[in-house]
């Protein structure tokens, strides 16, 4: 469940050599994701450390564990709630990995002219619960705070090499 209450709490797994800038919207600026094309950058968050670890590994499972790169869990602190957009709101193909264009059309008032700090979208992993979309165009960003950073080991159970089948 999603916090209401200000500050609310996200979270973010990095790679250690981007500890530097916690905050950056660079990488999203220049690929784009699900929810912004390139050019916009927007900062991705998840609601628990959990989700965070699963939004990275779907994006990591190519990788050999001993090829893993360091990573590191921001707690970000919010100074307003997002704004929530449940699954009904979004277009049919949402979690299609090939084509994020309805996505991007749907929030595109919005990656444009934020009039709210934080959108809260399902999670395509996990559709029950939230990633969020931190506008760093927003007057409010300037408000986003890193709470704690912490070393964020995964745990070797979780993985299995490319080729291998899963225990």
């Amino acid at each position: 469940m999603v916090s209401t209450e200000s500050p609310v709490r996200v979270y973010r797994l990095i790679k250690e050599r981007f500890l530097s800038t916690p905050l950056s919207t660079e990488g999203a600026r220049r690929l784009g994701g699900r929810w912004n094309p390139p050019g916009i950058g927007v900062l991705y968050a998840s609601a628990s450390p959990e989700l965070a670890l699963l939004e990275q590994m779907v994006h990591l499972r190519s990788l050999p564990y001993s090829d893993l790169p360091r990573l590191v869990l921001l707690t970000l602190a919010l100074p307003e709630p997002p704004r929530l957009l449940g699954v009904t709101e979004l277009p049919e193909n949402w979690r299609d990995e090939s084509d994020f264009s309805e996505n991007r059309k749907l929030i595109a008032p919005w990656l444009t002219r934020p009039d709210v700090l934080t959108l809260g979208v399902p999670s395509a992993v996990v559709p029950d619960s939230f990633n969020f979309l931190i506008h760093p165009l927003h007057p409010s960003f300037e408000g986003v705070t890193v709470e704690r950073t912490s070393a964020f080991s995964v745990d070797a159970r979780l993985w299995h090499e490319p080729g291998e089948l899963a225990k």
